[in-house]
């Protein structure tokens, strides 16, 4: 007599198999610290492709957009940044028919947008890859392919944006003509390179409206008069770097974060490794909100606003920078005092006013007080490229030091960085009036 083998049970046992999890019945949250992880692969992206700060932070702020939007809807408490947005319509909404995992549709739409604006996409895609391995059996299906779908059409929504910035029209239209006039910027040793991103002051804010919604002062008028002012303030550069203070050149080390440094060996060009100020101020942001303990959406809000702020000031400030078109101290220096003197770092590739790093780091300062309140932490975002870790009392505190730091390095004169800092102040305070994520 023949035997019967059960087939169909053994074919519903690999159906079960073939069909994993179960399907959930709510959304859920696995990793509310994923966005730090993601910004991470972008730090990594920048230091690998050598672009300059401002294009940094763009990708920083469009990626980070990306994941608040797709997160916004499940959250009844948040509303969209879309209408406060410059061109920027709502994004598309999830299916209320199917559970999600929100740090997923996060992780998503963050990687869809950062592997679109990155040079070498590889880094990025497989980042991508290995997290999306992780999360794949920590749910159903259902929930996996759901989550990544909703979260891609979010940052495809947000490339489509931000591909309207005129960000790809200035590519190939960088040249900048020096003036060789006296007082106007030159091309500094040792690299003595053609002026950086000089449109990045055209690209469209995603919230300011305009550049000219804010004011500055003139710089110093350019003098070769020992007894003029500016005079003293070149002299106060090449005085402070020649004390020669282990403290001063440590700090000018710590808050450098120039991702286009290098340093030259004979006929050798070695690239340094880098932070950009971006992804450094991001850092701080994703300490403290560790230490708070912050939501996932929580998180996303701020980074958000933050990287948002950053955008908008490199902006504002580059727009500066190109107007006034000031020299450099080093140049100054050589010209006035000491032909061979050397700053302890190297001087960036565009005009001196104002400073980046004081316009930058003022408006993250700003958005991010108002967010934390006077908040101790520490930063140690500058760990792993071997410059150790920082405690601070507050995030004005940090500010101040990344802004004086410039003094230090020699690459600017004070005024630059005094009202650097009265302009990042305004962007930041404009960040907390016009920027409203809670209903």
């Amino acid at each position: 007599m023949k035997k019967i083998y059960p087939i169909l049970p053994i074919a519903i046992i690999f159906l079960a198999m073939s069909c994993g999890k179960p399907a959930e019945k709510e959304n859920k949250v696995i990793h509310n610290d994923i966005l730090t992880t993601c910004n991470l692969a972008i730090q990594n992206a920048i230091v690998v492709d050598h672009v300059a700060a401002p294009v940094g932070s763009r990708r920083y702020v469009y990626a980070s957009i990306a994941a608040y939007e797709a997160l916004v809807p499940f959250y009844a408490e948040y509303q969209s940044a879309a209408p406060m947005m410059n061109g920027l319509m709502s994004a598309p909404v999830p299916d209320t028919s199917k559970r999600y995992c929100l740090d997923l549709v996060a992780l998503a739409a963050h990687t869809y947008v950062s592997q679109k604006l990155v040079y070498k996409e590889d880094s990025i895609i497989n980042f991508r890859k290995r997290m999306l391995d992780e999360y794949k059996s920590q749910m159903s299906n259902s929930m996996y392919e759901s989550s990544i779908a909703y979260g891609d059409s979010v940052g495809n929504h947000i490339i489509k944006w931000s591909k309207k910035d005129s960000f790809a029209y200035y590519r190939g239209r960088e040249f900048f003509l020096t003036r060789n006039k006296p007082g106007s910027w030159e091309p500094t040793p040792p690299d003595f390179m053609e002026a950086i991103e000089p449109n990045w002051g055209k690209i469209r804010p995603v919230l300011v409206k305009s550049v000219h919604d804010f004011t500055w002062e003139q710089p110093e008028p350019f003098s070769t008069d020992k007894k003029s002012r500016f005079y003293r303030i070149t002299k106060e550069v090449y005085d402070t770097v020649n004390e020669k203070k282990t403290a001063n050149l440590e700090t000018a080390l710590y808050w450098d974060d120039n991702p286009n440094a290098s340093v030259h060996y004979g006929h050798a060009t070695i690239n340094i490794l880098k932070v950009s100020p971006a992804g450094h101020w991001l850092s701080m942001f994703s300490t403290v909100a560790r230490q708070k303990n912050y939501s996932l959406i929580e998180t996303a809000d701020g980074m958000m606003r933050l990287s948002s702020a950053i955008f908008d000031a490199f902006i504002t400030c580059w727009y500066v920078k190109y107007q006034t078109d000031y020299l450099r101290p080093i140049s100054a220096i050589h010209q006035l005092i000491d032909s061979s003197w050397i700053a302890p770092i190297q001087t960036p590739a565009f005009p001196e006013y104002p400073s980046g790093h004081s316009v930058v780091s003022s408006a993250a300062a700003t958005v991010l007080t108002a967010q934390f309140g006077e908040y101790e932490f520490t930063d140690s975002a500058e760990a792993e490229f071997g410059l150790g870790v920082r405690r601070f009392k507050n995030f004005r505190e940090a500010s101040n030091q990344a802004c004086v730091s410039r003094l230090y390095g020699g690459i600017h004169f004070n005024d630059a960085i005094k009202n650097g800092k009265t302009l990042g102040n305004s962007v930041g305070e404009y960040y907390v009036n016009h920027l409203k994520t809670k209903k």
